[in-house]
């Protein structure tokens, strides 16, 4: 391997000294990687196989712990988040002999969420399961597919801890067992892990190849020297609210925020307030949320829009986590909700930050 490697960086500078390399290029890129993908994809090598897998998981278990999993109504706007608080992942056969055996990984995942339900309100949930995944991955067009196939589904379960509607509260018990079904029904299709050349991860549902493609914001990504975070659209009703974060903030790095919001009634207006609180405000935010808001006095936000309808800005020498919140309710701007108008709007949002 690494002598073919070695011939094909000679033969790389040869091309390029002699103006050749323009003209060939492409084709030598091509069969490249077409003897790469046909090597990798190989069940017979298993060795190498085997050293991709561990990058795979490895990357898996980066990905899921603190991050918030927009919940989407049948437009694809963000109506509620599943937080994953806790991710465990073991591979209970891993010195099998058996290489199909070897690639069975148990992840315990454990969170809380909320979203907006069109009788229930406000929604506030818990839930949690065991998932048995055999694991197996493609590669192509310089992209790894890995596939994690549900096998087993292990103690679901869904605790709702805050609902609006009244009859929904009385009847608390068709809630939970619809939230566990609802669970099961999300975690049986499995799901895709896609790595890119260019070190950008996704996570799609289901079983996807090289026809994926990342959901598009609606924001254009023109700033090449940024990285964007988030780049969507939320549905807020009256007395809701949602949050992006943790947003990760190093040394040097720079924060730009661009939130736009717009009534669902064609000529309305609608504004909401757009606060970054650090991960100390956010936790005793949460705690508070939605119905103990009085007792949290609003805390020095680090950045606020309050009552707006676009803003724009930009943070430098930020450390540490921090959340973007964008409140339709009371508590922010302290605009009492029955002055404010009595239909939805989209927040439209575009995150990012230069390293």
């Amino acid at each position: 391997m690494v002598l073919i490697l070695a011939a094909l960086g000679g033969g790389a500078l040869y091309l390029k000294a002699t103006g050749r390399w323009g003209v060939i290029a492409a084709g030598a890129t091509l069969t490249y990687r077409e003897w790469f993908e046909g090597f990798i994809n190989d069940p017979d090598s298993e060795t190498y196989r085997a050293a991709v897998l561990e990058r795979v998981i490895a990357v898996y278990r980066e990905t899921p712990v603190g991050k918030s999993l927009p919940l989407r109504d049948d437009q694809g706007r963000v109506v509620g988040r599943f937080r994953i608080e806790n991710a465990q992942v073991t591979q209970p056969f891993a010195a099998d002999a058996d290489p199909a055996r070897r690639r069975i990984y148990d992840v315990k995942l454990q969170g809380k969420g909320e979203l907006w339900h069109e009788t229930g309100g406000r929604v506030r949930f818990e839930g949690g399961a065991g998932v048995s995944y055999q694991v197996d991955f493609r590669s192509e067009d310089w992209r790894i597919y890995a596939y994690f196939t549900c096998r087993e589904i292990r103690e679901p379960w869904f605790t709702c801890t805050h609902i609006d509607h009244l009859l929904a509260r009385i009847f608390s018990g068709v809630v939970q067992k619809a939230g566990t079904a609802a669970i099961e029904e999300s975690l049986q299709p499995g799901f895709t892990l896609v790595l890119t050349a260019d070190g950008d991860n996704w996570l799609a549902a289901g079983h996807v190849g090289k026809e994926f493609r990342p959901r598009k914001g609606p924001f254009e990504t023109t700033e090449s020297d940024a990285e964007t975070l988030y780049n969507d659209t939320s549905r807020l009703e009256r007395d809701f609210r949602d949050y992006l974060g943790p947003i990760e903030l190093r040394e040097g790095d720079e924060l730009r925020v661009t939130v736009e919001a717009e009534s669902e009634q064609p000529g309305a207006n609608f504004a909401v307030d757009v606060m970054l609180l650090d991960e100390a405000a956010f936790a005793d935010y949460e705690r508070s949320y939605p119905d103990d808001m009085e007792a949290v006095a609003l805390p020095g936000t680090v950045e606020q829009s309050l009552h707006m309808s676009r803003a724009a800005w930009t943070r430098s020498g930020l450390r540490g986590r921090y959340y973007l919140v964008l409140d339709y309710t009371a508590w922010g701007g302290g605009i009492e909700t029955w002055k404010r108008q009595h239909h939805a709007g989209l927040a439209r949002y575009w995150v990012r930050v230069r390293r």
